[in-house]
């Protein structure tokens, strides 16, 4: 039932009392940034190019959207002038278009210190090249470079050697380039449920005499007054040049994978955070949405053909440290009416499978744009499209009383999440693979049609969690060598969106679709409560203090993977974890060279969860192990005591008092989770709460067997209950803050302050 507009401000006070947003608590965390950022600034210039609509061949539907993810994340979170970031769309976007804005906007204007940053995000493609080393060359493709057919068709491409030059030209070290794009094409325009950014080529197709007229005079002297010369800035590629590109469709949008992955991961990012982290982050969220093999991000120097070339880490940081101060966001006030009191949100910091559910209440605290103003009062989102939404502001009366003016809004404020409330039903949406024949797909339609919370789709047009297809060997052919799984013929399987088998779900020599789909139903349960509990994930926003790493036990003692919760503070630099080499001594976690930490089968691991907060805290983990099968994991596991005879263990909750730590399964070695099973990527969600997981151990007790040797860890024989308990938990320990506000039972809302989800990512071999 909607709320009249007074009886909306009214309650507004109560829950700004529950929030704890005093002003003290927003403006001396947003000091030191305006300190910052008020310093002599260099200049910023952007230009942004993103071509979904090619006047031949088929289309592509995300490029302009990471055109705006840019732009907003630029000109919003990193201070840029709208003025001075350029953006060329479509048809704007012709090979002379883009080469002269690159002049006479970056080239010409940007002097020694200066921050420049271009953005490519359209087709890319492999010609013939008789000057390069290589025999070809990789290209972007623009609005106008044609769709060639023979050697008398030439490419009117923009060559990798000419956009080598052009970032050469400039003055600038502080240079980033952004490429989401690809050069080798796979056969086919999708891979699972990507589209992949490249084009086929001919072979004999060669560059344009215009193309290559202007590549001779960027080689000499030119008018521009600068010779080029070895870029001294950073490209980030959303592939290696051997390997794809891809975007795929959200709802109700679409956008390159590794633009809204880097974007978010930017938006996020603290003062202490480099550039090499954020692109860390993003790398890690390309491949587990991807897959193993199919996309691969990477930092480059200058394009190059060459697949062996090895990536290149970023030296030092680009982004200026005047740059790098401005406060982490969700998102930004873009436009305000009604007196400042409604506003359009832009919403791309948030992680885009938590978007894709985000629900109407939802609220944000805005941040004053100068320190001496009061902080912002909530702002409660009352309808979201896409990456935007509409909001509106929370009053600050008292319950009963005639509530004052409210704060108003203003242009440009960024959003931090306060409260984030989330469908109590959502279902796991399958993809039906393009390669099915025609009565396959309708056989499969009908099957999965009778399973509860299972929708589909198509394959390449709507947005999905997983693919469902024939498990052909030709599809696993990029899984690791150990442990391949045979694939007998004639069976199906569900598959990451980028083609990955998950070899545990392969079924039978010659099984009907009928038979396949309701034998993989525990499976598809399994999924569906995983998706509930990444709705959860909220490192970056979470103002509860926690610090967890990922560690072996076995066969060496070492860190992996350490997450914090930043928003909540920076946490000791003494920890109470040592970090390991191989050979025992002290050094900081090393960043796997593709993104993905890797553990050997037969390992043995455990969580280390750190409480550097001011309150106790309870934790639970959720795992899906890289055989599939659904794993709890908590700190304490006690057989009851007290009752002769009684062989039932019973679970027993311990709080983690501030400044203490935890081990999850167990502190001693043998306690430790031993790795088993195929190889494989595996996830797990630790999630912590100010609260106790009371529906959530209760759901636990019945999955308990009794047993000599008892562990804090068990096989879920309802995964799906299990995570709609730990949410149900989630939602208590925020309602007694939240009283204020009316959640209809259909949905829960989560409170920033009293919960933290931290998503774990690792790839078996």
């Amino acid at each position: 039932m909607a709320l009249k507009r007074r009886e909306f401000l009214q309650r507004a006070s109560s829950v700004l009392a529950a929030l704890g947003l005093g002003e003290t608590t927003w403006l001396t965390a947003g000091d030191r940034y305006y300190r910052a950022l008020a310093q002599n600034a260099p200049r910023k210039l952007a230009l942004l190019v993103g071509i979904d609509q090619y006047p031949n061949g088929t289309p592509l539907s995300g490029c302009a959207t990471d055109v705006q993810l840019q732009k907003q994340l630029l000109v919003h979170r990193f201070g840029f002038d709208p003025e001075n970031t350029i953006a060329l769309i479509d048809a704007q976007a012709t090979r002379e278009q883009i080469e002269k804005t690159f002049i006479s906007h970056l080239i010409e204007r940007a002097e020694p210190g200066d921050l420049v940053v271009f953005h490519f995000s359209g087709y890319g493609r492999r010609i013939d090249a008789e000057d390069s080393p290589e025999g070809v060359q990789n290209t972007l493709v623009p609005f106008d470079g044609g769709l060639p057919s023979d050697e008398d068709d030439p490419a009117n491409d923009i060559l990798g050697e000419t956009l080598n030059l052009l970032l050469g030209s400039l003055k600038t070290k502080q240079a980033i380039a952004v490429l989401d794009t690809s050069f080798v094409y796979p056969g086919h325009p999708l891979q699972g449920n990507l589209r992949v950014r490249s084009r086929p080529s001919p072979p004999g197709v060669r560059p344009s005499t215009a193309e290559l007229a202007f590549q001779k005079q960027l080689r000499g002297s030119n008018p521009f007054g600068n010779v080029p010369s070895p870029f001294q800035g950073v490209v980030l590629a959303a592939s290696q040049s051997d390997r794809v590109a891809t975007e795929t469709h959200w709802n109700d949008f679409s956008a390159g994978l590794f633009t809204y992955a880097l974007t978010q991961q930017l938006w996020s990012a603290t003062a202490e955070t480099s550039l090499q982290s954020s692109f860390e982050g993003a790398k890690r969220v390309v491949r587990y949405l991807s897959g193993q093999s199919l996309q691969k991000p990477t930092v480059l120097k200058r394009l190059s053909p060459n697949p062996v070339n090895p990536p290149t880490k970023i030296d030092g940081d680009p982004l200026p440290a005047a740059v790098r101060q401005g406060r982490p966001a969700e998102g930004v006030v873009t436009s305000v009416e009604d007196g400042g009191q409604t506003a359009q949100l832009w919403l791309g910091g948030l992680p885009v499978s938590v978007l894709d559910n985000y629900q109407p209440n939802s609220l944000f605290i805005p941040l004053p744009l100068d320190p001496s103003d009061p902080p912002g009062q909530p702002i409660s989102m009352r309808s979201r499209d896409g990456l935007t939404a509409k909001a509106q502001v929370l009053g600050t009366g008292k319950p009963n009383a005639q509530p004052p003016r409210p704060t108003r809004l203003r242009k440009g404020q960024l959003i931090q999440e306060a409260v984030r409330v989330i469908p109590r039903n959502i279902s796991l949406t399958i993809a039906l693979d393009a390669g099915l024949e025609r009565i396959e797909r309708v056989d499969a339609t009908s099957a999965f049609a009778g399973i509860s919370r299972v929708s589909q789709a198509i394959a390449g047009e709507h947005n999905a969690d997983y693919l469902f297809g024939r498990a052909q060997d030709a599809w696993v052919a990029n899984l690791p060598s150990t442990a391949l799984p045979s694939i007998p013929p004639g069976s199906y399987a569900l598959f990451s969106l980028g083609k990955d088998l998950l070899a545990h779900t392969v079924g039978e020599r010659g099984e009907a679709i009928k038979s396949a789909a309701q034998r993989l139903v525990p499976e598809l349960q399994t999924l569906l409560a995983a998706k509930f509990l990444r709705l959860s994930a909220n490192q970056t926003s979470s103002q509860l203090g926690v610090r967890v790493t990922l560690e072996t036990v076995a066969p060496e003692e070492r860190a992996l993977i350490q997450l914090h919760t930043p928003r909540a503070g920076s946490p000791p630099k003494k920890g109470s974890l040592p970090l390991l080499n191989a050979n025992g001594s002290k050094s900081a976690i090393a960043q796997p060279p593709d993104g993905l930490t890797t553990i050997a089968l037969g390992s043995r691991i455990r969580y280390r969860v750190e409480n550097y907060g001011d309150r106790p805290i309870y934790c639970i983990v959720f795992a899906l192990d890289n055989s599939g099968s659904p794993i709890a994991l908590y700190p304490s596991l006690k057989p009851t005591t007290g009752q002769p005879g009684q062989t039932q263990p019973t679970l027993q909750q311990n709080a983690i008092a501030p400044g203490q730590t935890a081990t999850v399964p167990g502190a001693d070695a043998s306690s430790a989770w031993a790795i088993h099973g195929s190889a494989g990527i595996s996830e797990t969600q630790v999630i912590c709460s100010a609260s106790p997981f009371q529906q959530t151990f209760a759901s636990l007790s019945g999955s308990i067997r009794p047993r000599g040797d008892v562990q804090p860890m068990i096989t879920l024989q309802n995964p799906l209950s299990f995570a709609q308990a730990v949410l149900h938990d989630l939602n208590d320990a925020s309602s007694q803050r939240l009283e204020a506000l009316e959640i209809g039972s259909d949905r829960w809302a989560l409170d920033t302050s009293v919960w933290a989800t931290l998503s774990f990512i690792y790839r078996v071999t």
